[in-house]
């Protein structure tokens, strides 16, 4: 049985889907990582407060935890 060559042209679409894929892959997995960190704010009650003291807070949080 011959091996059936792929062009260059078919290797580049099979590369492109591919990615594509993964693409849509991360968007899901990023979304479900949103939802899952504004159920855990709504949890702690941190929908009450301000965005602009929320982000403060955040950027506080993030610098402590990466020390």
């Amino acid at each position: 049985m011959d091996k059936i060559k792929k062009t260059l042209s078919d290797k580049e679409n099979i590369l492109n889907e591919i990615i594509k894929d993964a693409k849509r892959k991360l968007a899901k997995l990023q979304d479900k990582q949103k939802t899952d960190l504004g159920e855990l704010a709504c949890k702690h009650g941190l929908h009450a407060f301000d965005i602009t003291v929320l982000d403060e807070a955040f950027k506080k949080l993030a610098m402590d935890l990466k020390k």
